[in-house]
């Protein structure tokens, strides 16, 4: 009989804030997945501030940000047998990592701007300065275990303390 081992995930330690968008948010499972890793949220912050779900691109803040877009949840979905189906983002920044895709947008680049992920080669997360904008969200990826998803946050964490 064979055994499975399984290593636990480790819990997120950040100082950053997390943001409830309330009604606003349109993938309530991301901020829950955020919420189940970070240890508390925090009022306020110099480290950085944790925005899930949200249905813009922008947000007015200075400082370090993690601006997690969903509207790739109101874009259609390719249909199946029309192109090749890859269930992962590649993360190269600031930690090699394979997460789940969930509803990727396609990011736009801009000058100076630093693609962080991929998705089937296209961008789906930069670095613009000290924010980092996720087009494919990894709430859900979080809130799954997913021992990637949350050593990647565990790296940014570490750079918005930094930053």
């Amino acid at each position: 009989m064979a055994g499975l081992a399984a290593t636990p995930c480790p819990r997120v330690s950040g100082t950053a804030r997390i943001v409830d968008l309330g009604r606003d948010c349109l993938l309530p499972e991301s901020l829950a997945g955020f919420r189940s890793v970070m240890a508390e949220d925090r009022i306020a912050c110099p480290a950085g501030t944790v925005i899930p779900g949200a249905g813009t691109w922008n947000w007015p803040e200075p400082g370090p940000v993690l601006l997690e877009c969903a509207l790739g949840l109101a874009e259609p979905r390719p249909r199946p047998g029309v192109a090749a189906y890859i269930p992962y983002v590649d993360f190269v920044w600031p930690v090699r990592a394979k997460i789940r895709e969930f509803f990727p947008r396609v990011c736009k680049v801009r000058y100076g701007d630093q693609v962080i992920a991929t998705h089937a080669g296209v961008p789906v997360a930069l670095r613009r300065g000290r924010r980092i904008l996720l087009g494919s969200p990894i709430g859900p990826s979080l809130a799954a275990g997913d021992p990637d998803a949350r050593r990647w946050l565990a790296a940014v964490l570490r750079w918005m303390q930094s930053a």
